[in-house]
This record gives structure tokens, sequence and C-alpha cells, in this order.
């Protein structure tokens, strides 16, 4: 059996790219202006978002950034997501920087940040089971968990969060 190392390393890639970097892109943390990132931590996110930036206006799609900066609706952060994770698909080298920077800012950054299931709003029920979230490093932890839920019948179970 042979195993293409490549396409390997580019799964890897891609879950904590497009995603990370959306939930990155409108954390609390950046919406205050960077107040709660050192300055190293803010140059490394300015760098993240100048490397799509640069990536968005050579492919023409530069205008889809500016949107969801500006009206960071959940269908345009969907459409950038989208849209980025095309990019990374395409180009190694990008998902690689993209990577690289990510990691960068999330060793920077001394408070660790978790949230599951933010700001959804259902008509039916939600049912939410066996969720964990655990951090193991030093420094301030914030842990969120079913943070302004809105559906008709709520069913959690087995949540569990460690610090």
């Amino acid at each position: 059996m042979t195993i293409n190392t490549k396409s390997k390393c580019k799964l890897m890639v891609e879950p904590l790219t497009a995603a990370v970097i959306v939930s990155l892109f409108f954390s609390e943390a950046i919406k205050e202006g960077g107040k709660a990132l050192g300055k190293s931590a803010a140059d490394t996110f300015a760098q993240l978002v100048n490397t799509i930036q640069e990536k968005f206006k050579a492919h023409s799609v530069d205008g889809i950034l500016t949107l969801v900066q500006n009206q960071p609706t959940e269908p345009n952060k969907a459409i950038f997501q989208s849209v980025l994770q095309t990019q990374i698909d395409a180009d190694e080298a990008f998902a690689q920087k993209l990577k690289e920077l990510v990691e960068q800012l999330q060793a920077q950054d001394e408070k660790v940040r978790q949230v599951i299931l933010s700001e959804i709003e259902l008509t039916g029920d939600l049912k939410a089971k066996d969720i964990s979230q655990k951090a193991a490093r030093d420094g301030s932890v914030s842990q969120e968990m079913l943070k302004g839920v809105k559906a008709t019948n709520i069913d959690v179970g087995n949540l569990n969060q460690e610090a």
C-alpha cells in the first residue's frame, strides 16, 4: 500500500485553516481591536490578514474579504470560508503559510479561548451530546458552551469542560 504524503499533509492543513481563520477573524479579541492580544500576536494577525488579502486580490476575489469585514453575517462568513478553502485547496504554499501564522498566533496567545455551539438560532430542536472542552496549557482559560443558543427544545447531555 502506497500512501501519498502530499495528500495526507493537505488533509491535515485544511481543517486547521479555513474554519480556524474564520473564527479568528471574528473572535472577541480581534473585535475589540486587538486589545486582548499582545503586540506580537497583533502583528502576526495583521500578517495573516495581509496574506489572505494578497491571495484574494491576485484571484480577483478580494471583494469577498471586504464584504465579510464590513458585514460579518453568517452567510457572508460562510462565503468567505468557502472561497478561502478553495484557495487553500489550490495552493499548498498558501495553505502552509496560513497554517504557520495560525500556529504562531496560538503560541503567542496566553489565553486559551474555547467556544462550542455559539450564537445558533434554530426553528426546531437542538440535541448536543458528548461534547468536551479541555485546555491543557498554563495561562488564562475561557471556555463557553451553549452561548446565545435559541431553539424550540434544547436537549443536552454529557457536556464536559476541563482546564
